[in-house]
């Protein structure tokens, strides 16, 4: 019987455990259960044979720590993923209760079953898989798990710029992916950063009756006003200065990005659109996602929003922007511009607040930890991994790259179009147990010198 057989059977045990998991809410733009759920995190990789603490942090959520030593092995893997979610509403939109965990049609549904507590269990399983195999580990293990990743990971870079040592690794895993919509795990060699700001107009010291609007300043106006600055019609950042960091796509880059497979029919119909922005197809739709900077109102609130009509003079109106940033631009040099351009343009009453910043990543395709991760997909999934040169996502993988000065990678477990911050998140069982027989064979992987 083959090591993949004997493991079949311990399935059902890691579902069970992954469903207990995401019964517990850990909703940290709420403070909602979160400090609850790092310690079960940390109780469950206590029962996987993972040595495991719980590290308070001032003002924030709990870090929570894990490690495995090997007995032969010089080499030192660095698991990070966050145990946070984001919050469930529209609550009338689920199938299923949010943290109820139901089982049914082979899915598992849940908020965080595939952003990321699905990962975390893959992971959790592997340590415990391998254990159990009676063998010495291949390598050292280290785990981080953090519960403030969805709100922008604020109190992670004091952890990590305090705690080099304790983290130091020749490599890092990101599990907080997924899969490919052809089903190939996704390995992503870096991440955009993010800058996110709220944009505040204030005028009269209530709402007035609308009449009025000949005489008082409208903040909703400034606003729009003021946002419409900020890019074109054809979606460039217009604000001085916005591009001048930026290092991508590179040769190397766009000859990763093109051998990745993108069904833009297939995004089309999830998306339920007619069509992609600016009509894009194929490789430039492609290349757009993954290396443009992008300017995103992600709300806009004044005035009355309620049934039928009110005909008021709002006294206040606020938007909520995300900028995602390619190699190497400068979040915080990036706000200093964003500030000096609306005060430029005539739009110095504007309150800005930086709500969160990441920086981008990046890590070289010949890495060892890629190989050890492409070799487990092909040998898990019987496919090719797709490499991407960086997800058009954002997370704190700059801490591993650019503070600790390791080669990280992001993939995961977690199924294409699996609703993660939507209603109805899910993942399914046979992904978790491929998730598994992926996370061992990576680890087991890198413990090779050769690669």
């Amino acid at each position: 019987m083959s090591a993949h057989e004997q493991e079949r059977p311990h399935v059902d045990k890691y579902i069970e455990a992954l469903r207990e998991f995401l019964r517990q809410p850990s909703i940290s733009a709420q403070d909602r259960g979160v400090k609850e759920c790092a310690q079960m995190l940390s109780e469950m990789m206590n029962r996987f044979g993972i040595s495991s603490k719980l590290v308070p942090v001032k003002d924030g959520q709990p870090v929570v720590l894990g490690e495995l030593k090997s007995g032969r092995a010089d080499r030192t893997l660095l698991i990070y993923d966050h145990y946070d979610v984001q919050p469930p509403e529209p609550l009338d939109e689920w199938i299923h209760p949010p943290f109820s965990a139901d089982l049914e049609d082979e899915r598992i549904w849940s908020r965080g079953a595939s952003d990321s507590k699905g990962n975390i269990l893959a992971y959790l399983a592997a340590a415990d898989v391998i254990l159990r195999r009676g063998k010495e580990l291949p390598i050292n293990l280290k785990f981080i798990f953090e519960g403030e990743e969805e709100i922008g990971s604020p109190h992670l870079p004091e952890f990590v710029e305090n705690n080099k040592d304790l983290l130091r690794a020749d490599a890092v895993v990101c599990c907080d992916g997924g899969l490919d919509p052809s089903g190939s795990p996704v390995i992503s060699l870096g991440l955009k950063g993010i800058l996110y700001v709220e944009m505040r107009c204030s005028a009269a010291k209530t709402d007035l009756h609308s009449s009025r609007a000949p005489l008082v300043t409208n903040p909703a106006w400034r606003l729009v006003w003021a946002l419409n600055t900020l890019k074109d019609r054809d979606g460039r950042i217009i604000v001085p200065g916005w591009l001048d960091d930026v290092k991508v796509p590179t040769t190397s880059d766009l000859e990763i990005a093109d051998r990745i497979p993108f069904d833009e029919m297939k995004l089309k119909e999830e998306y339920g659109v007619k069509e992609l922005l600016g009509g894009k197809v194929g490789a430039d739709a492609l290349r757009s996602l993954l290396f443009d900077p992008t300017c995103t109102i992600c709300g806009f609130l004044t005035g009355y929003t309620g049934p039928k009509s009110k005909t008021v003079l709002p006294k206040s109106a606020f938007a909520k922007i995300d900028f995602r940033l390619v190699y190497d631009q400068d979040p915080d040099d990036l706000f200093r511009k964003l500030r000096k351009h609306l005060e430029a343009q005539g739009f110095a009453d504007i309150e800005i607040d930086m709500l969160g910043r990441l920086e981008p990543s990046r890590t070289p395709p010949t890495a060892s930890i890629v190989r050890a991760a492409a070799k487990a997909a092909r040998n898990v999934y019987g496919v090719e991994p797709v490499i991407c040169p960086n997800s058009p996502g954002s997370g704190p993988d700059y801490l591993f790259t650019k503070k600790l000065k390791m080669d990280s990678i992001w993939t995961g477990c977690a199924p294409a179009f699996s609703n993660a911050h939507a209603p109805n998140e899910f993942i399914t069982r046979s992904s978790l147990a491929s998730g598994i027989r992926y996370a061992v064979e990576t680890i087991e992987n890198f413990a090779d010198p050769k690669l």
